[in-house]
């Protein structure tokens, strides 16, 4: 029996491809990345502008702390000898004793640390005309050295920067450019071949326009994993937007943390006192241990905590990631949170300022942010400047090639779309004014109408400005004496006339109603104790109280210099704009130029 020969099995050859076929794929793959470059173009056409004001203001947002502190000499402290350095040596007891002496009629909103050494500690205090003040204090020895309007160098670019001082649409507008930002680093760094040699590529001897090219691709692929990190946290901000105006802000946050029973408060009497700040530092610091205190808020309310926050060894994080609430009354520890505790999408949203605004690593990652914000901010303009010039080019290349060829026929909008953020600038111009005057105090101080006292509470009854009761006017009880009043409810009333009593709304220490009452009319407070006791005062509504007209606005109180900062920085942006026009109209004279020859 013969065996068959055992011969390997061969694979079959496939025959070749044909030519044609590989050239399909080269010209789909060829199509593809044309594709990109022109979505890269018209992103850039037209939102270019509109970006490089964006990236301009966040630029100078990361050092406008800095620029406040060589600015306000107020903002200037010497540590006493003796005194530990740094958070250590913190007196959170006498910085709040201070603010209580030099405004007994202010509230006083938090206290944040220095943001460095040699700075002094922030305070916001709310006044009675309305207005909120920046306080700066010795963190060592509790000193007031100054005070300002809230608008200085800081606010103006943070609030430029977030929303054009333009309201709901200039906050959602300016988010959503993290969309469009992203895409452009992508289809960007995706297109261009050769990235590794375009990084050290700057021809200054082939023209102006080579020159531009090479600069605009070396600074987006230097500043590439920047400008991804801007524009997702960016989009994160556009994501939190959306969460606010469905009301469920709440899905992005952590656990919130427990506040003080309210059951339990009729035990510490109408009006228990606080205990010293001080304390409050410490036992967050023994409920964390490694936190450095950075801020603290004490409650509006009997019903609130003392809430205390700090750095834990995570600089990446917001300070409010670790956070401790504290009994206002007992000094015991209510609840505690910790960074290293937090699921993704709270840590997330205490990791995206830090990284947006570089400050996690101090003044060095300020300088690195502001200097690479600048660098894609001024990217933005020359790949502008040269997709316009590339435009003209085209046009005039394509007016024999086939339809299909052609560039978009959206890039012809661009002349629209520039326009018309030009003319949104104007816009943006006239609301900053506005914005900036709401920083000034926007009506008189209230007027004091009488002094009550309704059992254990004293309280000056104040009318605020322009006090007209019979047409409705804002009444306020300010409570006199040491510690929180802790009653559960104080209304207006009017026993003479057949109306619903006024509810007292706001902070403990000074809720107001709206009153209609005409001169002469009796009003009787009445307050509410939480074990069910009920005191009144009786007073009658004077006669010489007139209504009075409201102040214009102002500018507001800010210290020497800003207004040079703020007036320099609309002068650069202007001129940056002008430029960048001046270069385009220099660009379409020379193409007029070449055609006509």
């Amino acid at each position: 029996m013969s065996t068959p020969s055992s011969t390997a099995t061969k694979k079959p050859t496939l025959p070749p491809e044909p030519a044609q076929a590989k050239g399909t794929r080269k010209k789909k793959r060829a199509n593809w990345r044309k594709l990109l470059f022109r979505l890269h173009g018209w992103l850039g056409l037209n939102l270019g502008l509109l970006l490089f004001v964006i990236c301009l203001s966040g630029s100078f947002a990361t050092l406008s702390n800095e620029i406040d502190w060589l600015l306000n000499p107020d903002q200037h402290i010497e540590r006493p000898a003796g005194a530990p350095a740094g958070v250590a040596g913190y007196d959170w007891t006498a910085m709040h004793d201070s603010l209580r002496k030099a405004f007994p009629d202010g509230r006083n909103l938090g206290i944040y640390a220095p943001e460095a050494r040699g700075s002094a500690a922030l305070s916001y205090v709310e006044t009675p005309r309305g207005q909120r003040l920046k306080v700066y204090l010795n963190p060592y020895t509790g000193a007031v050295q100054g005070r300002t309007s809230f608008f200085n160098v800081q606010r103006f670019f943070r609030s430029f920067h977030r929303r054009f001082f333009d309201g709901d649409r200039g906050i959602t507008l300016i988010a959503f450019m993290g969309f469009p930002m992203l895409l452009l680093a992508l289809s960007g760094f995706i297109y261009y071949r050769g990235w590794l040699k375009q990084m050290v590529t700057l021809r200054r001897d082939k023209g102006a326009r080579i020159f531009w090219s090479d600069l605009h691709k070396g600074a987006g692929i230097w500043g590439l994993l920047f400008t991804l990190l801007i524009a997702l946290t960016g989009i994160f901000y556009f994501v939190e937007l959306g969460y606010i105006a469905a009301d469920n802000y709440e899905a992005l946050q952590a656990e919130p943390l427990p506040q003080v029973e309210t059951a339990s408060l009729d035990d510490y009497g109408p009006q228990p006192p606080l205990l010293p700040e001080n304390a409050y530092a410490e036992t967050a610091r023994e409920a964390l241990p490694g936190l450095q205190v950075r801020s603290m808020r004490l409650p509006r309310r009997p019903g609130g905590a003392v809430y205390v926050d700090g750095q834990r060894g995570n600089p990446l994080t917001r300070d409010r990631a670790n956070k401790v609430h504290v009994h206002p009354f007992t000094g015991e520890v209510l609840g505690v949170q910790k960074s290293s505790e937090l699921s993704t999408v709270p840590l997330i949203g205490d990791l995206v300022d830090p990284l947006h605004f570089g400050y996690f690593g101090g003044l060095w990652t300020k300088i690195l942010w502001c200097l690479l914000g600048l660098m894609l901010t001024f990217s933005i303009l020359a790949g502008t400047y040269l997709w316009v010039v590339r435009l003209g080019d085209a046009r005039r290349a394509s007016k024999d090639a086939p339809r299909s060829l052609r560039p978009f026929s959206w890039l012809r909008g661009a002349v629209v779309s520039v326009a018309i953020t030009l003319a949104y600038f104007v816009v943006v111009t006239s609301a900053t004014v506005e914005g900036i005057k709401e920083y000034a105090p926007q009506r008189p101080a209230p007027q004091a109408v009488v002094e009550v006292q309704a059992g254990p509470y004293r309280a000056q009854i104040e009318c605020a400005t322009p006090c007209n009761p019979a047409e409705g006017a804002a009444l306020t009880a300010r409570f006199r004496g040491a510690g929180m009043p802790n009653y559960q409810a104080a209304t207006f009333d009017a026993p003479d006339r057949e109306r619903s009593p006024d509810t007292l709304q706001g902070p403990a220490g000074a809720p107001s109603a709206t009153v209609v009452a005409l001169p002469g009319d009796t009003l009787q407070m009445r307050i509410k104790e939480r074990s069910g006791a009920t005191h009144t005062a009786t007073f009658r509504v004077p006669s010489g109280l007139q209504a009075a007209t409201v102040a214009e606005a102002s500018w507001p109180r800010t210290a020497p210099g800003v207004w040079w900062v703020v007036g320099a920085f609309a002068v650069f942006t202007a001129g940056c704009l002008v430029g960048w026009l001046a270069m385009i109209a220099r660009a379409y004279r020379a193409a007029q130029r070449k055609n006509a020859q």
